[in-house]
């Protein structure tokens, strides 16, 4: 993962006081790297040392929704873009990239509190997620029997096979 992230980035990862903690910043960055991916609709082989997050503050409430962390592209601020993070619980991190908007003018304060009972997130199961679903062939319920008598893993082939 050296390569993934910037010796600035680094540093603060490393400079949190143990283990967990350092661990927890290497995730709050990756969330930062990986929504900006996804915001501008490319894949993991972007060069990830292109950008750098300078990450403030350095703890997140959970409840809370900052944006005062700032990203560098190239080494130069990018100022049209907004990172907003919040905490779920103790081990999850959320970061969405929010491009500049066309005519706005921001006028909400750097972190804004969610109300307690309102619904930040909806936990779908994968029933949930496929229940509008439309098969796109029959099924057949032969190919899954026959995919379920695979083996798990592969076997390896001896070098003397015929």
């Amino acid at each position: 993962m050296k390569r993934q992230f910037t010796e600035t980035e680094w540093d603060v990862i490393k400079s949190m006081s143990n283990e967990w903690r350092q661990l927890d910043m290497f995730y709050r960055h990756w969330a930062l790297k990986e929504s900006f991916l996804k915001a501008i609709g490319v894949g993991i082989g972007f060069n990830l040392q292109r950008i750098e997050f300078n990450v403030s503050p350095l703890q997140l409430e959970i409840g809370k929704v900052y944006k005062e962390t700032k990203m560098l592209l190239d080494g130069e601020k990018e100022d049209e873009w907004t990172f907003e993070e919040t905490r779920l619980d103790d081990s999850h991190h959320v970061a969405v990239a929010l491009g500049k908007q066309e005519g706005s003018v921001q006028k909400d304060s750097d972190v804004h509190s969610m109300e307690p009972n309102q619904l930040q997130f909806t936990l779908l199961t994968f029933e949930d997620l496929v229940a509008s679903g439309i098969p796109v062939a029959p099924e057949d319920s032969a190919y899954w029997d026959n995919f379920c008598l695979k083996q798990e893993g592969p076997v390896k082939q001896s070098s003397h096979s015929r």
